[in-house]
């Protein structure tokens, strides 16, 4: 196991009833390597690590105990609980990429539906360019096929602890031995996603899966992760190592469309998102949905292939 060079803190919420679930967590925690110290909270159904160990091991461990559990963040580890750098972390959730969107989206906003009534819609134009998918469509079903994970443990140090499982590569036309790579891309056009990435922004590594479509990445990058953010987390097959990238803005609304090779199956993609440090989210109940965060929880392990 590759552990980090700098040890950092990472908060987990388990789903923890009883004293017997303490003891099974502590039991799961025991005989990891890297871990400097861990705290139980039985009340607030919270276990926050501080080691060198990756999140993605600790996950997998706590899962053990056949509870729930959730990541609710990660954060540099100081004993002054001071820093002299921006406490950032960041989530990329890698999917597989869309279809091509539909002609009409379902959307209500008229601007991404491109509708006759958005001030933005060329409607003496004949253009290529279709609607972005709408809230009932394809997005909802996607695939979840790996997790990035980044924090900032060190000025221009970045953590990154990355999981995939990927389909085997028979049913992709790819080799056994297939190597996967990781980058992160500069930009990416957001109305024809199955096509583009974008431009690598900067490599991130190499990945070889094993037997089951597993594979991992836990490495320290020179970087500043606010420079990540919002752009593109890639896993990509070797075999089709350089970006992807669409037509120039030049031809859109013209006739000519240019064949790309289809890359379903052979890249996948998620947004840097920021997302909470440990101790940075103390919400359980989701404003937007009214869910719980157990019950959100379930849905994405509906969708993970993890």
């Amino acid at each position: 196991m590759t552990l980090a060079s700098i040890a950092f803190k990472t908060e987990f919420a388990v789903d923890m009833t009883c004293q017997s679930c303490v003891n099974a967590v502590q039991g799961s925690l025991r005989e990891i390597p890297g871990i400097e110290r861990y705290d139980i909270d039985l009340e607030n159904k919270r276990v926050t690590v501080i080691g060198k160990t990756p999140p993605s091991q600790l996950l997998s461990a706590l899962k053990s105990t056949n509870r729930q559990v959730i990541v609710r963040g990660s954060s540099p580890s100081n004993p002054l609980g001071v820093t002299t750098f921006p406490q950032t972390a960041a989530v990329s959730i890698l999917e597989s990429p869309l279809p091509l969107p539909t002609t009409i989206a379902s959307t209500s906003n008229p601007i991404l539906a491109n509708s006759p009534s958005s001030p933005f819609s060329a409607t003496t134009t004949t253009t290529t360019e279709k609607g972005l998918p709408g809230m009932n469509e394809e997005e909802f079903s996607q695939k979840v096929f790996g997790i990035a994970r980044f924090v900032q443990i060190e000025p221009k140090t970045i953590l990154m602890d990355l999981t995939v499982r990927l389909p085997s590569p028979s049913n992709l036309g790819l080799s056994s031995n297939e190597k996967w790579n990781v980058y992160v891309s500069q930009t990416g056009n957001m109305t024809n996603p199955p096509t583009t990435t974008g431009k690598e922004f900067l490599n991130l590594g190499e990945i070889n899966l094993d037997k089951d479509g597993y594979g991992d990445l836990f490495k320290e990058v020179k970087g500043e992760l606010w420079e990540w953010i919002g752009r593109g987390c890639i896993v990509q097959s070797s075999s089709n190592s350089s970006p992807i990238t669409t037509q120039s803005n030049s031809s859109i609304g013209s006739n000519a469309d240019v064949q790309q090779p289809s890359t379903l199956g052979k890249i996948f993609a998620g947004v840097v998102a920021r997302s909470a440090g440990a101790w940075g989210n103390e919400k359980t109940v989701c404003a937007c949905s009214g869910r719980t965060m157990w019950e959100e929880g379930r849905d994405m392990e509906k969708k993970t292939k993890l």
